[in-house]
């Protein structure tokens, strides 16, 4: 429990700070797209019989971190492994968005009664009461964004001081009482995109990484946890029936904790083309939900900060963009449009 917090934060109840379960979900996120590659690098190697794949099976089953160097363009040569590499192309290519918004709210009740006697003929008795209620919210909000590519290559590089991002507390399962503390199934999420994106038609049928129209897709997720202690000491006096005097006293002590975690989730694949994007400005701000706004363009690759209607983040890749702006339309279907 929280316990009388000022500043309600996670590691109250689940002793992992924030920075702490955002290494958890991008290294899970990370650990999801290697599963994919593997996935299909067995698939390759079973199916196919391909004995490059088998090598490269055998060299990761030790050690997976030695993905960093998996490179498919120089790994699979040739006008035969043409296919391999787009499907391993396009999940390099992919980014992923997160949007974290971290609710903890802590409530602190504690009351008291007192019944006292009088010494009279006719029994007379009088009940006082006091309470002294408090509560506490904190809301914290951010988003950051990630390139499957960085994720696959550099995010678990070794330090100055010889340790990687994703060493130390990462939950090797769900966590049913706190879940943000463990793992959230991020696999599912990206396996499912990468499925969708190749076999689904909502790309080319080859996934050839950097297609115009490449998809994208958001997901939400919330989970709330709730503990409540209550406390009800009670002390009984003697009567002796001598003067004014206390029959009995006790004290109620309430600790709710009430912790509601958000994590919308947006993918993307990275574009090769000129896309244009209608802004949800025009919709969300237009009254009816039927004006289309301006028309915005893709940046270029680089360092650039976008300020959309629900959430401001950086991006350094037009894919980060998009998976951005799919979790920015999810978000502001959130508002409640009432014409008046």
């Amino acid at each position: 429990m929280g316990g009388c917090a000022i500043h309600p934060l996670p590691e109250d109840v689940t002793g992992l700070d924030t920075a702490s379960i955002v290494k958890q979900i991008r290294c899970e996120t990370r650990d999801a797209a290697r599963k994919i590659i593997l996935d299909e690098l067995k698939l390759m190697a079973t199916r196919r019989d391909d004995p490059i794949a088998q090598n490269l099976l055998a060299l990761y089953a030790d050690d997976e971190d030695r993905m960093v160097d998996f490179d498919p363009n120089r790994l699979f040569p040739g006008t035969f492994y043409s296919q391999a590499r787009n499907v391993f192309n396009m999940i390099y290519s992919g980014a992923v968005a997160y949007t974290f918004e971290l609710t903890m709210n802590e409530t602190n009740n504690l009351g008291s009664t007192v019944n006292l006697l009088g010494a009279w003929q006719a029994t007379f008795g009088m009940g006082l009461t006091g309470n002294a209620d408090r509560m506490r919210q904190n809301v914290r909000t951010f988003t950051i964004t990630d390139k499957f590519g960085f994720l696959l290559r550099d995010l678990n590089s070794p330090r100055s001081s010889g340790q990687r991002y994703c060493d130390g507390h990462i939950a090797l399962g769900p966590n049913y009482i706190y879940p943000i503390a463990g793992k959230i199934g991020m696999y599912k999420t990206v396996y499912d995109f990468f499925t969708l994106s190749v076999f689904e038609n909502l790309a080319p049928k080859d996934a050839k990484a950097g297609l115009a129209g490449a998809p994208t897709m958001a997901e939400n997720l919330t989970f709330t946890t709730q503990f409540d202690l209550l406390a009800t000491p009670k002390v009984t006096f003697v009567q002796v029936m001598s003067g004014f005097q206390v029959t009995d006293a006790s004290v109620t002590g309430n600790l709710v904790r009430r912790d509601v975690h958000q994590v919308t989730v947006g993918l993307a694949l990275e574009p090769s083309g000129v896309v244009a994007l209608s802004s949800l400005r025009g919709f969300v701000f237009s009254g009816l939900g039927g004006g289309t706004g301006p028309q915005v363009t893709l940046g270029r690759p680089g360092v650039q900060t976008l300020v959309l209607n629900r959430i401001t983040a950086t991006a350094t890749s037009r894919a980060e963009q998009l998976a951005l702006l799919a979790i920015d339309q999810f978000k502001s279907r959130e508002l409640t449009l009432r014409p008046q």
